[in-house]
């Protein structure tokens, strides 16, 4: 028997391999794992793919834990779901008043901004998903620039593997029809009477708690040069591809560590807060407050990338001359001093 041990062990490890989900985020994690008192928002908005596991760290889902999340992508934007894993409750052909599954853990998805059942996709069962069979249809896409996910598992261990989903944004070219469905808010109609209604990214009857959703154009506002992929110093307001914009709340500038190359944007008071919301402190503090000035932050959902981002109120954010991101001139101050010491 002892010498069946390190074979065991390599198809146990195997297994591991092929079962295991991981993906970009996970709902069971003190990090994305919302509740319905306390709601948890993610914000993709500089990546169009991502995916979404059900749990990390061990080959199995936890039990006792439900865990909401609702996913913001870009304004005028629409998610495509693909459930591409489904490995969900032990006990689903244990049904005492009902016919199988009986769907004791569950996933749910939400053509909506928050849990609610009169908006689940169509085509997902009232009780979500469970099993371990793929369901018949497989891709969802949504209305709007939002989805909610939950998960919830029982106090009961069930020892599954969870589940696995692809996300992917695109600009919105259709409203989410589904297949053999019409009727109601969630048909995929996205009439014109609808999108009059408010003339934001919400459906009537739809909640979406923002303090001011119209803030998408400031009547007073000011004018901002906008390109991509324009010199990120010594701006010249005359080379081609430069176009300008009025009515901005502030005008940004952006680029990666080390690129010469930045991004130049008009934002409304609505995108600049959502922007902030996908930064994080280098110094791993609290969210990023709005602000003045030139700063360095992390950015995307692995915070690996590092970004600096000018935020002005005015077009002296196209002067790269005129800012510098903090702590370049005392760089430059030091390197001087430096060589003055040594020609002395």
């Amino acid at each position: 028997m002892a010498a069946l041990e390190p074979f065991t062990g390599t198809i146990s490890l195997f297994l591991l391999m092929i079962n295991h989900v991981n993906g970009d985020f996970t709902m069971q994690s003190n990090l994305y794992c919302g509740s319905y008192t306390v709601p948890k928002e993610e914000r993709i908005l500089d990546i169009d793919k991502l995916s979404v596991a059900s749990h990390e760290g061990s080959l199995y889902y936890g039990p006792n834990k439900d865990c909401i999340v609702t996913v913001i992508g870009k304004v005028y934007h629409q998610w495509e779901v693909n459930i591409t894993k489904l490995d969900i409750d032990a006990y689903v052909d244990d049904c005492r008043e009902e016919s199988p599954p009986c769907c004791n853990d569950y996933l749910k998805i939400f053509n909506s901004y928050r849990v609610d059942n009169a908006r689940l996709f169509p085509t997902i069962p009232w009780r979500g998903f469970c099993g371990n069979k793929l369901p018949r249809r497989t891709s969802f896409v949504s209305t709007q620039n939002y989805l909610t996910i939950q998960f919830n598992a029982n106090p009961v261990a069930d020892y599954k593997t969870g589940f696995r989903l692809t996300l992917t944004q695109y600009p919105r070219r259709n409203s989410g029809a589904q297949q053999g469905y019409f009727g109601g808010w969630n048909d995929g109609t996205l009439n014109q009477m609808q999108i009059d209604w408010s003339a934001q990214e919400q459906i009537p009857a739809d909640y979406r708690p923002v303090e001011n959703p119209t803030f998408d154009f400031e009547i007073d506002g000011i004018g901002c040069y906008e390109c991509d992929g324009c010199k990120r110093d010594y701006f010249d307001s005359d080379d081609i591809g430069i176009t300008t914009r009025e009515g901005c709340y502030v005008c940004t500038k952006e680029w990666l560590q080390g690129i010469a190359l930045a991004k130049r944007q008009c934002l409304s008071r609505r995108l600049y807060q959502e922007r902030l919301l996908t930064l994080q402190d280098t110094s791993g503090g609290s969210s990023v407050q709005d602000y003045r000035g030139c700063k360095t932050f992390l950015r995307g959902t692995q915070g690996t990338t590092y970004i600096n981002m000018c935020v002005c109120d005015s077009n002296k954010c196209n002067k790269g001359h005129s800012l510098k991101v903090e702590g370049f001139f005392l760089s430059i101050v030091g390197l001087l001093t430096s060589i003055i010491i040594l020609f002395k």
